[in-house]
């Protein structure tokens, strides 16, 4: 089994009721991380459909952060089921709280006659760049970096084994992302892979407008997922192979920051786009606690 399959494995306990089986809170992170319980939640609503329907978008609300301590029951409402599409909405409970509530849509593949898509922005492909935990290996030996961050970096490498690579490009606001290890050929393992990596760094590209970095003078106080969609536009990909992610973000305020992303394969067909909104403070004056 692959990192990401075991991410996103359910048990089933009873007919619409799913358990999580493993779960992940990112060093430093508020509860369990936000893109594992979106692609849980989608497989569990995967799990209730049939076969011939697909995903084609969620919109999802993250509550109250998840605990990793215990399981994450999945519950499941058949809203509808027609002959072209169906309607599922799943609830992600713990200690009988609410703490994340999914609803999504699946169709059946038809042809309309019509199709478009913006281009891929240019880009350089993933092998001229190194990967995120290469590029911390080499960060920590800098010695212009803060020994409490090197620190952090090195506890992340040390603990964390995320079932995404990823591939910073030259613009921050470009990655390279693919699942680790080869999956099987269904497709909604593919799409629950996206769900997953889809959260990640998509937030974080409301800080780029304002130099906001890891060691900048101004730090962020708080930055948490409120709500999370996804449109899948394409049948035909692999999320094992690599798919370049484009994020924007069109406004922050209030203490909240809106970001977008757009997800390509590398023959340049568009086959996610993505939005999320979140909480994004900033604490000028805070000190780093030890870790």
């Amino acid at each position: 089994m692959s990192l990401i399959e075991s991410a996103l494995e359910l048990e089933e306990i009873e007919i619409n009721h799913y358990r999580s089986k493993t779960l992940w809170v990112p060093l430093g992170g508020r509860g369990v991380f936000g893109g594992q319980v979106v692609g849980q939640a989608l497989m569990a609503a995967i799990k209730t459909t049939p076969k011939e329907f697909n995903i084609h978008s969620l919109h999802s609300y993250f509550i109250l952060p998840g605990n990793n301590k215990m399981p994450i029951l999945y519950e499941v409402e058949r809203m509808r089921d027609g002959r072209s599409y169906c309607t599922r909405t799943v609830k992600a409970i713990q200690k009988g709280r609410c703490i994340f509530n999914l609803i999504c849509s699946f169709a059946v593949a038809e042809s309309s006659g019509l199709e478009h898509q913006d281009p891929m922005p240019e880009c350089l492909g993933p092998d001229n760049f190194s990967s995120q935990e290469e590029l911390m290996r080499e960060f920590v030996k800098q010695e212009k970096v803060p020994r409490w961050y090197a620190k952090y970096l090195e506890k992340k490498l040390e603990l964390e084994n995320s079932p995404i690579e990823i591939r910073n490009t030259e613009i921050l606001k470009k990655i390279w992302i693919k699942a680790k290890g080869k999956l099987s050929d269904e497709i909604s393992l593919h799409k629950g892979a996206i769900a997953y990596a889809s959260d990640f760094n998509l937030l974080y590209t409301a800080a780029r407008p304002h130099g906001i970095s890891p060691i900048s003078k101004t730090r962020i106080g708080m930055m948490a997922s409120l709500c999370h969609s996804i449109w899948f536009h394409d049948l035909n990909f692999r999320a094992d192979e690599w798919l370049l992610y484009t994020m924007e973000t069109p406004k922050a305020a209030y203490g909240r920051a809106l970001a977008s992303g757009r997800i390509y394969t590398q023959d340049g067909r568009l086959i996610a786009s993505v939005s999320q909104e979140g909480v994004f403070r900033i604490d000028i004056d805070k000190k780093k606690s030890k870790l």
